[in-house]
């Protein structure tokens, strides 16, 4: 596997990591980030809602990005008013 864990055990690691049965270190989730073509930030996400926004974000350029903060800050004003 591309994230340097062996095909055989990859797929219990993963799930072990999932349910938090073990923890894997910060240079593991970014190989793993890397071989699943995520932004490491989205393995942390605490729903898929949030991981899904932080992968679409990181498609994004930077300008882009501050495009997108504005549009859901003002959202988010309008809503409360």
């Amino acid at each position: 596997m591309a994230a340097g864990v062996a095909p055989d055990v990859a797929r219990t690691r993963i799930n072990r990591y999932e349910k938090g049965v073990n923890e894997c270190d910060l240079r593991t989730a970014k190989r793993l980030a890397d071989a699943l073509g995520l932004p490491l930030a989205a393995l942390f996400a605490e729903s898929d809602e949030m991981a899904a926004a932080i992968v679409a974000l990181s498609q994004l350029e930077n300008h882009e990005i501050s495009v997108a903060i504005e549009l859901i800050a003002a959202a988010r004003r309008n809503k409360q008013t």
